[in-house]
């Protein structure tokens, strides 16, 4: 008979990081390796993402300068925004690898320690390890999807209408995209540019997913441990015992805050980069659509807004995580049964917990869905203007 074995928490979340960093890895930029060096494959994708700019430049000087078509800086302007998505992405991280390996071993070293404890810790575990598989399958479904339509789409109008489109608006100086084998060899290297940034800006954006999402797992296991305690201190025969466990519960909310900080300070610039630039590739999109300038823009415009939203989402999450930190301190803690010593160090975390730092886009503005909802609006009423005018 077969006996099944069951499969620890901790193993599930190092199989997880094995994904995310096969993702990076294919990049080069396998940061929470602990001999992490930058090598050839780093610069060489450094080096295509120039290319990718010194293309886009030559593309905007051909159709502005040669062709007399100013449509053309929209449509090469929209997905530079990728472009510099993967490489703030990809330099941020490698300048900051050991903060991302103490990060991530950090997590990593929780579901060690609390994954043979069983109960509830084990719930909690496997609760968030639940969350994060679903991100990643969701997030996955979304850009092979997004990417993959972007790619069979030149195919699709070549069969249909055809006509020949390229994959990205982007030129090659020396190939001649309106013959045949120059438009294959273009098509080639737009879907091999295609592949690398999606795999680099998806496991980019995984990190920083796995570090937000595991920041609740902190604060329900703080929960446990705060009923382990309460039920100390109601007994109160056993004053020691009950000052070691509120000593971890000040420790663990240490944990919680430095966790926080050093994911803030990794992706503060990253958050600006990617909401910058995903606004003006939405702007530059929308703007296509309307003059009917490149035909697979509403596809590239869905995976804009996918992206602005979830990341606003994730400085959401770090609100409310916050916010519940500091009820669960406030509401569960039965701190009028402790002496007065140990009720002021609840104070004190009480204190701490208020003023909370949350995910911000480069110290300017707090990442929220309030923030997304502003850009929207901005966005919305661009849109308006364009219509008013190109109506």
């Amino acid at each position: 008979s077969l006996i099944m074995t069951k499969v620890e928490p901790v193993d599930r979340y190092r199989k997880i990081i094995s994904l995310i960093r096969f993702c990076v890895g294919f990049c080069g930029n396998d940061v929470t390796d602990p001999d992490f060096r930058m090598w050839w494959l780093t610069y060489t994708v450094i080096a295509a993402i120039g290319f990718f700019f010194a293309c886009t430049i030559y593309t905007i000087y051909v159709g502005v300068v040669i062709n007399g078509d100013f449509t053309v800086i929209l449509q090469a302007l929209a997905m530079v925004g990728s472009a510099i998505q993967g490489l703030t992405k990809l330099l941020v991280t490698a300048d900051r690898s050991p903060m991302m390996l103490h990060i991530q071993s950090s997590y990593e070293e929780i579901y060690r320690d609390y994954g043979s404890r069983g109960g509830e810790y084990v719930k909690c575990l496997e609760a968030r390890i639940r969350i994060i598989w679903k991100l990643i399958i969701g997030f996955a479904a979304m850009y092979i999807l997004n990417l993959g339509l972007i790619i069979i789409f030149p195919i699709f109008y070549l069969v249909v209408f055809k006509e020949k489109i390229l994959v990205m608006q982007f030129l090659m100086p020396l190939i001649d995209h309106t013959t045949d084998s120059g438009h294959l060899l273009l098509t080639v290297v737009h879907i091999a540019l295609i592949t690398f940034g999606g795999f680099g800006n998806y496991g980019g954006d995984m990190f920083l997913f796995l570090f937000v999402t595991h920041l609740p797992l902190i604060k329900d296991i703080f929960c446990v441990k705060l009923e382990e305690f309460n039920e100390m201190a109601v007994k109160g025969n056993e004053h020691k015992k009950m000052r070691e466990m509120l000593f971890d519960l000040v420790a663990w909310h240490q944990k919680y805050v430095s966790l926080l900080r050093a994911t803030e300070r990794i992706y503060s610039i990253v958050l600006f980069v990617q909401l910058s630039t995903t606004c003006v590739s939405m702007l530059c999109t929308i703007s296509c659509i309307f003059i009917k300038a490149w035909p697979a823009a509403p596809i590239y415009m869905m995976y804009t807004a996918i992206i602005l939203y979830t990341f606003c989402g994730l400085g959401t999450v770090v609100e409310n995580s916050n916010e519940s930190f500091t009820r669960v301190i406030y509401t569960n803690c039965l701190w009028y049964e402790l002496p007065s010593k140990e009720a002021k160090l609840i104070i004190l975390m009480l204190a701490k917990a208020q003023n909370e730092v949350c995910l911000t886009v480069a110290d300017m503005a707090p990442l929220s869905m309030n923030t997304a909802l502003q850009l929207t609006k901005g966005i919305y009423s661009f849109s308006m203007i364009l219509f008013t005018y190109l109506g």
